[in-house]
């Protein structure tokens, strides 16, 4: 009987979740130059399994969660119900060789809600240079009753200005749920750059000839 109504309310919970991100951040500088982004909207893998953006114009960027048990329903989100969903989205930098000076995450959920106390960007490179981040701000953009149990939400969460004293190659960001029995319905990072001290050296030089050539 305890296994039938798992059951039951896994669906339950699972088929609530199909409102995707709800009032999300969406920063003023995404899609523009020296910015990445990805977007989840939908999930193939539940445990180990790395899954790939389904959002066009996404970054190579892979989403996987840790936490054993997990399957993905039929409306394409990650649901566990003994264990709390660990999640990590990995990536390289632009061009493997940059640090980010902003980052935004959107996620939606269904059921028990996130850890926002558990969220963590880390930044790291070849040579085993690391350093992690708590965000500098967090916001609940929706929130609303799930049936049969917790909350339907979309948070955001910013991290800006970020100070490396590093060039990263690779980036992580880590969050989870706050119990058993959240279904994860949809991610968005974005991620904003600015240029090295090389890379504007020769935006100038290329400026300049462009300006003596039409002289």
């Amino acid at each position: 009987m305890r296994f039938i109504a798992s059951i039951v309310i896994a669906s339950l919970v699972a088929g609530s979740a199909q409102a995707g991100l709800v009032n999300p951040l969406i920063p003023s500088w995404s899609g523009g130059p020296n910015t990445q982004f990805a977007q989840w909207d939908s999930f193939t893998q539940a445990s180990g399994g790395a899954n790939t953006p389904d959002a066009a114009g996404s970054s190579a960027f892979t989403l996987m969660n840790f936490a054993p048990g997990a399957f993905v329903t039929g409306s394409g989100n990650i649901y566990s119900i003994n264990s709390a969903l660990y999640l990590m989205i990995m990536g390289g930098t632009l061009g493997n060789a940059a640090s980010p000076t902003q980052v935004v995450m959107n996620v939606a959920t269904a059921g028990s809600v996130l850890n926002t106390a558990g969220v963590r960007l880390s930044l790291f490179d070849n040579a085993g240079n690391f350093v992690q981040f708590a965000p500098s701000s967090s916001e609940l953009r929706a929130d609303a009753p799930a049936q049969p149990q917790g909350a339907i939400q979309t948070w955001a969460f910013t991290w800006s200005p970020i100070v490396v004293p590093f060039q990263a190659s690779g980036f992580r960001v880590e969050f989870g749920a706050s119990a058993p029995s959240m279904s994860l319905d949809a991610v968005r990072l974005d991620m904003q750059y600015v240029p090295t001290p090389g890379a504007l050296a020769l935006l100038a030089i290329s400026a300049f000839t462009v300006s003596r050539r039409r002289r």
